[in-house]
């Protein structure tokens, strides 16, 4: 665990008592637990979602794009080839 011994914990704990008292101890400890404990929430949502996203993009089927063939297209109305044809030529 973050690479401290059983020695360097004692320490860290009888540093902890002698500074904030016995009474506040076991406060600070809740309020450490709870944080922890909505901290590994959110963390689990976040996994949950992700995986969700996965899962809902199947990678075994593979998506088709659709190529549009000039047969596919519809063909212009005979009002709009009309109009089309009349327009004037801006060429040089």
């Amino acid at each position: 665990m973050f690479g401290i011994g059983t020695s360097e914990i004692l320490i860290i704990m009888l540093i902890a008592l002698l500074v904030l008292g016995p009474k506040e101890i076991p406060k600070i400890a809740r309020t450490l637990g709870r944080g922890l404990r909505e901290i590994e929430r959110a963390k689990d949502e976040l996994k949950q979602s992700i995986e969700f996203e996965v899962d809902d993009k199947d990678p075994g089927k593979k998506t088709e794009l659709k190529e549009t063939k000039p047969e596919d297209e519809p063909e212009p109305s005979e009002d709009l080839k009309e109009e089309m044809d009349n327009l004037p030529s801006n060429r040089v």
